[in-house]
């Protein structure tokens, strides 16, 4: 059974990191009626990533920490991180927390792949 078409999970597939983790995670959100899809054909030349983002069918459309918290609402074992994001400040720490991640996803794995990324 296919489950309903939800939304697309845009993510940076020159990234190790971001192919590893839609890798992980696309049983989970294909069968929650999301599908996959590279960042990069929405990008200017020369632009590049800075967070996934996740378009819904109904035209809304959420990035960074937004978009897992959009995302954590169809997973159950999820509910802890929105539980989480609705006391105070909460968001701002999601936010900043996701930022640190993705400013730090080329070094996946012990190798840095942007000299930005190693200072």
């Amino acid at each position: 059974m296919t489950a309903l078409l939800r939304g697309t999970i845009l993510y940076d597939a020159h990234c190790p990191m971001c192919r590893d983790m839609m890798r992980r995670s696309e049983k989970t959100f294909t069968s929650r009626g999301f599908a996959f899809a590279p960042l990069q054909p929405e990008l200017t030349p020369g632009e590049r990533p800075t967070e996934m983002r996740v378009r819904a069918i109904d035209g809304r459309e959420f990035g960074g920490a937004e978009a897992v918290l959009f995302l954590a609402t169809f997973v159950w074992w999820a509910q802890p991180l929105r539980w989480f994001a609705k006391l105070p400040g909460a968001k701002r720490i999601l936010r900043r927390l996701y930022r640190e991640v993705a400013s730090r996803r080329s070094c996946y794995n012990g190798g840095c792949l942007l000299p930005e990324a190693r200072t």
